[in-house]
């Protein structure tokens, strides 16, 4: 192990060694990961990074101290932060998990800067690589997905790079080099619990892979290198194509549907712009369809495409039409079709005269501009029909017998503070619903798409 470890080192690291910050949480992984970087012949002069999440009481407290122990007995520089997980999580409407993954590579960027570290190191192993393969195919990212995670690769806000040298270990040979060596680390009593996606796959998908095929892992590690191979073939396909279809942010039309795959081209062309794959699909069928196609508009988080009788032009969002008012919610003041963090819905005004919601759509008694946004830990409203009973959005998940996927999908019609005027879809507030009795009013109709 220690020599695929070494040769790993001399194709990520400089060879005149240099300055490597190690992320170690005091698992199993960045234990043994900090042992095999103490052995290498290359004596890389290494630092020890620790994160403390504050979301396992005592035992985050006693994982910095077993780190920060053991750094000062093999006498290592010892970084340490201290994070508000779930404030953070909270404030940007995303998941802990994700929140967590923010907020760690963030500080290590800024400690790769400041203090001149030419990679950081994280622990990441086989396992991880194919439980992330899996996600990503869940969540239907695309080939992109698909590739797993990369030995070498950037680190954002840094000029450091970001290696994996423990990816092509797996869990069983990193545990068996641990009990071998006699090391120590401690154990992440969060890892049993499934209510984690990831946790889910590993605790109870995976072992049923294992009876299928016994290597299954091996075999997804082998795909993911494939994959990597396909990807750089399509990225010179849409490298070669590109300059004739697309030129100042404008795709012509005519070019675009003369070339093979055509389709896939256009996904590639406005992905990098944050279209997600329902919003270009969306594009695509309007192509197809032979229908009116000028004067139509679909939107990302960052940015506006409209067509013309020939073309489409990506602008960034204006400031009437879909201003970002932040990173999880977005300003819509007028009607067309949008997407926020990877849901898209479509927004339309008319006179209407109707109590009921039809499913997967939003009636409200609103005028623009309305503000929609992720769903937040205390959100609330007083549902419609539930004469005024205040009720948490957290609870209606569990009535509407939610899954964690279509938690982290909910989008909301912004009130003031955790009050919201509707759960996009599914739920509207008594305030805003339109009634029978007033005749047809403007109203806004919001529908998931």
């Amino acid at each position: 192990m220690r020599d695929r470890f070494d040769r790993c080192l001399d194709g990520s690291l400089p060879c005149d060694g240099g300055a490597v910050l190690l992320a170690v949480s005091g698992g199993i992984d960045s234990m043994v990961m900090a042992d095999l970087f103490l052995g290498s012949p290359h004596k890389y002069d290494i630092s020890l990074a620790h994160c403390n999440f504050h979301l396992r009481g005592e035992e985050s407290y006693a994982d910095e101290a077993f780190v920060r122990e053991w750094a000062g007995a093999h006498g290592l520089r010892f970084f340490k932060k201290d994070f508000d997980t779930e404030e953070y999580a909270s404030a940007k409407g995303i998941s802990v998990e994700m929140a967590a993954r923010e907020l760690r590579y963030s500080w290590f960027a800024s400690l790769c800067e400041d203090h001149g570290f030419v990679a950081l190191a994280v622990a990441h192993n086989a396992n991880d690589n194919a439980e992330t393969l899996i996600l990503n195919l869940l969540r239907g990212t695309g080939l992109k997905g698909v590739l797993g995670m990369r030995e070498v690769s950037p680190l954002p806000g840094s000029s450091a790079s970001l290696i994996r040298p423990m990816l092509g270990f797996s869990r069983e040979e990193i545990k068996e080099y641990a009990l071998s060596k006699g090391l120590e680390w401690r154990e992440d009593s969060t890892n049993a619990d499934s209510a984690y996606k990831r946790n889910l796959i590993r605790n109870e998908v995976f072992p049923l892979f294992s009876k299928v095929n016994p290597s299954f892992l091996d075999s997804l590690n082998a795909d993911m290198r494939r994959f990597s191979q396909v990807q750089e073939v399509a990225d010179g396909f849409v490298s070669s194509l590109k300059p004739t279809v697309m030129s100042d942010n404008t795709i012509q039309l005519a070019s675009l549907v003369e070339t093979p795959h055509w389709e896939y081209l256009l996904f590639r062309l406005l992905e990098p712009y944050g279209f997600n794959e329902a919003v270009i699909g969306d594009m695509i069928e309007l192509i197809k369809s032979g229908n009116t196609f000028s004067g139509r508009e679909f939107h990302s988080q960052t940015h506006l495409a409209r067509t013309s009788r020939g073309s489409i032009t990506v602008e960034t969002v204006s400031r009437e039409v879909g201003k970002l008012a932040s990173d999880s919610s977005i300003v819509v003041s007028g009607p067309g079709e949008y997407s926020l963090e990877g849901v898209g819905f479509v927004v339309e005004t008319s006179d209407i005269q109707e109590v009921r919601q039809p499913s997967g759509t939003t009636v409200a008694n609103l005028r623009f501009p309305i503000t929609i946004r992720r769903w937040q830990s205390g959100d609330w409203m007083r549902p419609l029909g539930m004469k005024g009973c205040r009720k948490k959005l957290s609870d209606m998940f569990n009535d509407l017998k939610f899954d964690t996927f279509q938690k982290e999908k909910a989008l909301v019609i912004a009130d003031e503070g955790s009050h919201v005027h509707a759960l996009i879809g599914y739920r509207i507030d008594e305030s805003v619903a339109v009634r029978s009795s007033e005749g047809a009013v403007p109203a806004i109709r919001i529908r998931l798409i």
